[in-house]
């Protein structure tokens, strides 16, 4: 049996919030790896509960959201130009490093990647297990290791570069650099190891791998195999009720790209599943939901099951851009949705529209009216800022517009400055927004 850590690592960025943050896929590997006999640690460094560097709290936190604790930093030489502050969001390094004193000398580490933009946070991790165990073999894994491998391999630190999704690569290299083989694997068909993680109150989960969509804008298709592939209704509802009963969560964040796909034999089982097991939860769709597939009954069964946070993805009202981005939605269909939730009795605040802005060559003025045909049918706007991803085709047209280099840092993904577009001008129109949902809610 191998010892095992796991890394999740700081934020490093202009601003960061908790929204339902958690390592699903580290978490998965995890559980991959003590189903095959080796001992998993976690190390998280977004816990905003740790006893010894607990986060803020404020009168907006809900439903176990809430702000990161945030170390001021300098800025990257490529940021200096943008006039914000940066910083490390998560556990202060000492604690970080108290964390490391109390573990037992691994025999390798797994550090996990999220948004390109972030990967200082990865770096500094390897950077401080390399110094502490020089020769305790480190990979990386995760989105940015996935779409930017060779910058990883060129800078990280780390000692393997893994790609895609990491179940069977971690267990493959894990016993490749340890020599260390499991004669009992139990399979990879496990729930993702929850309970490393000190209760936060809420826990993610995935009901499906894949997305049966390809928007030009997504990366998904790059992260995991083409296709949507479900798991089983009640898979997924015997995970619910385990973080609910066993590990003490109250909230549920869906992870998924296409929640309501295939709707009959998909969310309606498990939503009806979380009623017959009369589950105390409140259900959260935080990645955008498919308006298209909302109707009135969907809408009520979602209501009866716990469904507190609904958000549509809306993107554009604009015709021609929702033909290009492939006729998932159009101005009828999600006015539609809108009625049918309103109709199930959810409110304003429950409610959101996803609305994408700062694409390559987008105007403000056509953001700006989406923006108000959404808020015309009563429900608050989330502007969902444009960030170029590696290999998609947007971050193609963003290179060919001359929006930035095909080689350029990846810090320079960030959707915060708005890499295809003028800052002010979409920071005004974000205030807009933000007093038009104000009326919207209060109304």
């Amino acid at each position: 049996m191998s010892r095992i850590l796991c890394i999740h690592p700081w934020i490093y960025d202009f601003a960061a919030y908790n929204l339902w943050i958690e390592p699903l896929g580290l978490l998965a590997v995890a559980a991959v790896l003590r189903a095959a006999g080796h001992e998993v640690a976690l190390i998280d460094c977004l816990d905003r509960h740790h006893p010894d560097a607990p986060a803020p709290r404020t009168e907006r936190d809900t439903y176990g959201c809430g702000p990161f604790l945030k170390t001021e930093l300098s800025k990257p030489p490529v940021l200096a130009h943008v006039p914000r502050r940066w910083g490390r969001y998560g556990l202060p390094v000492e604690v970080f490093e108290a964390e490391l004193d109390a573990q037992p000398r691994p025999d390798a580490v797994l550090v996990t990647s999220t948004m390109t933009y972030w990967y200082p946070g990865p770096f500094e991790a390897v950077r401080r297990i390399k110094a502490r165990w020089p020769d305790v073999p480190v990979a990386l894994g995760g989105i940015y290791a996935t779409l930017c491998p060779e910058h990883a391999r060129a800078h990280s630190g780390a000692d393997a570069v893994l790609c895609g999704p990491g179940e069977r690569t971690a267990l493959v290299w894990v016993e490749g650099v340890t020599g260390r083989h499991s004669e009992q694997r139990r399979g990879i068909s496990l729930f993702p190891a929850h309970d490393l993680r000190r209760p936060q109150g809420y826990v993610a989960v995935l009901t499906a791998q894949g997305c049966p969509f390809d928007c030009p804008y997504c990366a998904v298709h790059q992260l995991c195999d083409r296709g949507w592939f479900p798991r089983p209704p009640e898979e997924v509802v015997d995970e619910i009720a385990w973080c609910a009963n066993e590990l003490g969560a109250r909230d549920v964040a869906f992870y998924d790209d296409a929640l309501l796909y295939a709707s009959e034999r998909h969310i309606l089982p498990i939503l009806e599943e979380i009623c017959r097991r009369e589950l105390s939860v409140r259900l959260h769709a935080p990645n955008g939901l498919h308006a298209r597939y909302v109707t009135g009954p969907l809408a009520k069964m979602m209501r009866r099951a716990g469904f507190v946070t609904v958000r549509l993805g809306l993107e554009s009202a604009d015709p021609a851009q929702q033909a290009r981005d492939g006729s998932k939605v159009d101005d009828a269909v999600f006015a539609r949705a809108v009625e049918a939730l309103l109709g199930a009795g959810f409110a304003a605040r429950d409610l959101g529209a996803y609305v994408l802005a700062g694409r390559p060559g987008q105007r403000v003025e056509d953001v700006r009216a989406t923006v108000a045909f959404a808020q015309d049918l009563g429900i608050p706007v989330y502007l969902a800022q444009f960030s170029p991803i590696p290999g998609t085709v947007e971050w193609g047209r963003a290179v060919e517009s001359g929006c930035l280099a095909a080689d350029a840092d990846p810090l320079l993904h960030n959707n915060s400055l708005y890499p295809c577009g003028e800052m002010e001008a979409w920071e005004k129109l974000k205030g807009e927004i933000r007093a038009g949902n104000r009326r919207i809610v209060a109304g």
